[in-house]
């Protein structure tokens, strides 16, 4: 039977490389993003993109420079990627426009 747990899929200081915020769905197994947020700690406007690339594939942005308020604004929530399903070796990856300027909070249900 399978499983299905919580887990956190990211949470950390975003770079400018789609590498530095990525996260592969581990062999066998699908994520369901169940939450996404992003949060700016900068005085200006910084801008957050992803994409997901399935298994084998092409990445497919997902969000393309959604801008993100300055620092003291509420977080921004990412609804494009809420509800999302992601299989086996798929891979999602969120960048920012500049380093060391947004935290992101990406959460979900892995099944196995």
């Amino acid at each position: 039977m399978a499983t299905r747990n919580p887990i956190r899929v990211l949470l950390q200081t975003l770079t400018t490389s789609a590498a530095g915020g990525a996260y592969p769905v581990p062999a066998s197994s699908t994520l369901t993003i169940s939450a996404a947020t992003a949060n700016n700690t900068t005085a200006g406007v910084v801008t957050l993109s992803c994409q997901i690339t399935p298994s084998g594939g092409s990445a497919l942005p997902i969000i393309s420079t959604l801008n993100i308020p300055a620092a003291g604004s509420a977080p921004t929530t990412l609804p494009a990627l809420v509800g999302q399903t992601l299989g086996a070796g798929d891979k999602i990856e969120v960048w920012a426009s500049a380093g060391a300027s947004i935290n992101v909070w990406v959460s979900g249900y892995l099944q196995a």
